[in-house]
């Protein structure tokens, strides 16, 4: 049986100093983010919502990676660039101006996770 490594333990941060914790990521160096899947209505132009979910992502410091099906559906991941950490609050004003768009459907958003130790 393995054992499954908490990489954001006590025990083990306090082991490593500060060029390795943010080399490996952890600690007050680990990168939340969030996925979400929006779910579009039918037949609806979603050019619009796109052009301004990229700007206010933009507007907000942060990046999205994910992909648009051409149809109907929004998914990917919301990341932090730079110094910036993607806080509740922001994740928060983030999910309420997709929640807030006619052009959505429904909107599944996960909560913050650490994107480089996540299992």
């Amino acid at each position: 049986m393995a054992f499954l490594r908490n990489p954001n333990s006590a025990q083990r941060l306090k082991r490593l100093n500060a060029r390795q914790r943010k080399k490996m990521r952890v600690g007050e160096f680990r990168e939340l983010g969030f996925h979400l899947i929006a779910n579009l209505h039918e037949g609806v132009d979603a050019d619009d919502l796109l052009d301004g979910w990229l700007t206010r992502v933009d507007e907000a410091g942060i990046s999205f990676g994910g992909h648009f099906d051409g149809k109907n559906k929004l998914e990917g991941v919301a990341f932090p660039v730079n110094e910036l950490k993607i806080s509740e609050a922001l994740r928060g004003e983030l999910v309420a101006w997709l929640e807030a768009r006619s052009e959505v459907q429904s909107l599944e958003a996960g909560e913050l996770i650490d994107l480089w130790h996540a299992a």
